[in-house]
């Protein structure tokens, strides 16, 4: 299928970015450009852009692999995007001159790229050391939250997942805790993990928390509330890892007992030998993690699965183009 001189245009279309690349045959990126997902009306827009870019008009691209944030149908012939109206179809990306066009889902891409994780591309949280062969399971908050498990049979072979709308579980025992489930239940927020663990999700334990009264900085509070949605998240993040504000820093400290808290159930369901951390949001708050994500995610009152717990590889992947590079091994792995 692959041959030296083969080009291929892969592409990771999610909620916030989408970035367009072309590869070689040995999964090297030649060439990429990033775009605002709703930058532009629709995918149509974004890849008759790129397209038309001269650093791609000099190749003859026959097959593209298109990784999205979104419902894969049966036969991979459409995707329907969870956080962007758009719906892909493999027909309208042909006209483009395509021979072959695959329709992935991006954590599926994530999982296609696992066995070709270079050391540089990850963080290990835990000191356990690699141990790849066996279940891994991979959980990424971004703009939503993503799930994949990965099966192992020589190499490993990705499902597609939607546990990221497993429903939110929420220590009864905890009275802040119990307050965010009536903030959440009183506002018709979605009960759901991905309500909290998400780019929006850090916007709702924030309001939560601004409901608590909590001591907050007035200057960070006001540049919060005028900033985009989008860049609520990231501004949370930073005055959080600057140690500036004790909102923002409770924010995060709950984020990352409830990132914990679904990795860890995660882990459990699937005995993975490797839990894996993808999206956006990990590799930014990775400082905080270190110091907590561990605490969390090893408490069990039994002591079997604390064990189980404590003996799991964690990695963070920090390389945003992991999924690029997964998609191209896709379209050698899937007939």
């Amino acid at each position: 299928m692959f041959n030296q001189k083969q080009i291929t245009l892969v592409a990771d279309i999610g909620g916030t970015n989408s970035i367009f690349a072309l590869i070689d045959s040995n999964m090297e990126i030649l060439f990429q450009k990033e775009y605002k997902t709703l930058e532009k009306a629709a995918f149509d827009d974004l890849i008759k852009e790129f397209l038309g870019l001269n650093e791609v008009k000099k190749f003859k691209i026959q097959e593209t692999c298109i990784a999205a944030s979104g419902d894969v149908s049966s036969d991979r012939t459409s995707v329907q995007l969870t956080n962007v109206p758009w719906t892909l179809n493999s027909l309208d990306i042909k006209k483009y001159g395509f021979k072959r066009v695959l329709l992935i889902n991006d954590f599926e891409a994530i999982g296609y790229a696992y066995d070709m994780l270079k050391q540089s591309q990850y963080v290990e949280l835990t000191s356990i050391g690699r141990n790849p062969a066996g279940t891994v399971a991979i959980i990424g908050a971004g703009t939503g939250l993503g799930v994949s498990i990965l099966h192992y049979h020589k190499k490993h072979y990705p499902m597609p997942s939607e546990g990221g709308h497993i429903e939110l579980w929420i220590d009864p025992t905890n009275k802040l805790e119990v307050g965010l489930y009536q903030y959440l239940k009183k506002n018709h927020i979605i009960l759901d993990n991905e309500s909290i663990l998400s780019g929006q999700g850090i916007i709702n334990l924030y309001n939560f928390l601004l409901s608590k009264n909590l001591k907050h900085n007035k200057k960070l509070a006001i540049e919060i509330k005028r900033a985009s949605i989008k860049e609520r998240p990231s501004l949370i993040t930073k005055y959080a890892l600057e140690e500036k504000d004790y909102l923002c820093l409770k924010v995060t400290e709950l984020f990352i007992i409830f990132y914990a808290r679904a990795a860890k159930n995660l882990t459990i369901n699937t005995l993975c030998k490797e839990l894996v951390i993808a999206g956006g949001i990990a590799p930014n708050m990775l400082p905080l993690m270190m110091e907590s994500f561990i605490e969390a995610f090893t408490q069990h009152d039994r002591k079997h699965i604390r064990s189980i717990l404590e003996n799991t590889t964690i990695l963070v992947l920090t390389d945003r183009l992991v999924s690029l590079t997964g998609a191209g091994n896709a379209l050698r792995c899937i007939e």
